[in-house]
């Protein structure tokens, strides 16, 4: 499924400093722009979002979204464990992320980890008190540049 490439347990403090090097980094894949290659950065990576985990003392932190399909035009509810970092207050210890939506290899969307093919951004974003949480797990920037490979019959 997925290779994790970053793990991070601490205090608050210590989440919420990782949080803002991981949201740092995720800004210079899409902002970075040379005088000679342009947006070189981001074209080579081909993501503009890191996804994480986010663990609290209970286990995997989860959120509920909303996901539209553009084939059906459909809103999707779901659960997600999948997460973007939209910005973080230092001095309140929160962070604001968007939740992002996993989809199974036939494109519908799953709750088993095994299952997700692909990650898709959404529009639902959440404010997250860091100090409920005590570790961060980065993810493979894959699930974000996967095709669905498998369409279905009718």
């Amino acid at each position: 499924m997925t290779n994790d490439l970053i793990s991070i347990i601490g205090n608050k403090q210590d989440i919420c400093e990782a949080l803002l090097e991981l949201k740092m980094i995720q800004d210079l894949l899409t902002n970075s722009k040379t005088k000679y290659f342009g947006k070189l950065l981001s074209h080579l990576v081909g993501v503009d979002t890191i996804p994480i985990f986010l663990y609290t003392n209970d286990g995997l932190f989860s959120q509920m979204g909303v996901y539209r399909d553009n084939q059906t035009d459909k809103e999707n509810r779901f659960t997600s464990n999948y997460f973007r970092i939209e910005s973080i207050d230092n001095d309140k210890f929160y962070a604001s992320l968007s939740i992002l939506c996993p989809l199974d290899i036939h494109g519908d969307v799953t709750q088993i980890h095994n299952d997700v093919m692909k990650l898709i951004k959404t529009n639902t974003c959440t404010e997250v008190d860091l100090s409920c949480i005590r570790a961060i797990q980065t993810l493979n920037l894959d699930l974000l540049k996967r095709k669905i490979i498998i369409e279905p019959k009718w």
